[in-house]
C-alpha cells in the first residue's frame, strides 16, 4: 500500500507541476499548476507588494470560468467569465472605493450592446452602445451632477467621443471610423 502512495504522489508531482513566478523584488507574482506545458486548474495573481490581484481557472492553458480582479486595496476591480480564453457573458468593473464603474457585456471576447460607465460617486458617465467589437453610437454623457454633457458626434461607428472628468472638463475627444478607434 505504501509504495502505490508513493508511486501516486511521483506521479501527481511529475503531471501536474505547481509553477510559480517572482517579481524583482521577490514577492511572487503568479502560481498555479502546469500539466502538458498548460496551464491548468486555479491561478493566482499578486501584486508587487505581495496583495491578491486576482485569478481564475484555465482549462487546457485557456482561462475559463470566472475569473476575479481586486484592486490592491483589496476592493473588488472586475469580474466576469471567460470561455476557450475569450471574454463572454457580463463583466461588471469597480472603483477602488466599491462603487461600480462600468457594466457590459462581450460574446468572444467582443463587447456587444449597451455599455455603462459610472463616475466614482456612483452617477452615471455615459452610456455606450457597441455591436461585434466595434462602438457603435454615444447614448449619453454626464458630468458628476448628473448634468448633460456634449456626447460628440459618433452615430453608426463614425464620429467623434468626448470623454470628461467628474466636473465636466473635457479631457480627450476620440476619432473612431467604422467602429474602430482612429486618435
Amino acid at each position: 500500500m505504501k509504495q502505490i502512495f508513493s508511486y501516486l504522489l511521483i506521479l501527481s508531482i511529475i503531471s501536474c507541476n505547481i509553477n510559480k513566478e517572482y517579481y524583482e523584488n521577490g514577492k511572487i507574482e503568479k502560481k498555479g499548476k502546469i500539466s502538458n506545458e498548460k496551464k491548468v486548474g486555479e491561478w493566482k495573481y499578486y501584486y508587487p507588494s505581495g496583495k491578491y490581484q486576482g485569478g481564475g481557472k484555465y482549462l487546457n492553458g485557456k482561462r475559463d470560468g470566472e475569473w476575479k480582479w481586486f484592486h490592491e486595496n483589496g476592493k473588488l476591480h472586475q469580474i466576469g467569465q471567460f470561455s476557450e480564453d475569450e471574454q463572454t457573458g457580463e463583466w461588471s468593473f469597480f472603483h477602488p472605493n466599491g462603487k461600480r464603474q462600468g457594466i457590459g457585456k462581450l460574446i468572444d471576447g467582443n463587447r456587444i450592446g449597451i455599455w455603462k460607465w459610472y463616475f466614482d460617486n456612483g452617477q452615471i458617465q455615459t452610456e455606450r452602445k457597441w455591436s461585434d467589437g466595434k462602438l457603435i453610437e454615444i447614448l449619453s454623457c454626464f458630468d458628476g451632477n448628473g448634468n448633460k454633457l456634449d456626447k460628440g458626434t459618433l452615430r453608426d461607428g463614425n464620429g467623434t467621443m468626448k470623454i470628461y472628468d467628474i466636473e465636466g472638463n473635457l479631457l480627450e475627444t476620440y476619432l473612431y471610423e467604422n467602429g474602430e478607434f482612429k486618435k
